[in-house]
């Protein structure tokens, strides 16, 4: 028990919630931001060479990608009614 706290200290120092889940909302967007552009990508490719019928895999990869912020925030939201105050680019 001693040691799992040990590893958990430094978190709950850090700072208040927020101003965490923040930092990790923003890491989490550049990541979905990134997987949009590639979902995009690979639906130019497959249209490019002819595979239609894998154009709609990337379409739908670049929309989960583009709205996952939305998504979570709407989760957190529903879960207990109160907006969580989550903001991007907060450091």
């Amino acid at each position: 028990m001693k040691l799992a706290f040990l590893f958990r200290a430094p978190i709950l120092a850090a700072g208040d919630l927020v101003t965490n889940l923040s930092a990790v909302a923003s890491v989490l967007n550049a990541i979905a931001i990134l997987l949009f552009f590639g979902g995009l990508l690979m639906a130019a490719i497959m249209f490019m060479i002819g595979r239609t019928e894998y154009l709609k895999y990337g379409l739908v990869g670049a929309g989960l990608g583009g709205l996952a912020f939305v998504i979570v925030n709407t989760f957190f939201t529903a879960g207990t009614g109160v907006d969580p105050g989550i903001e991007l680019g907060a450091p």
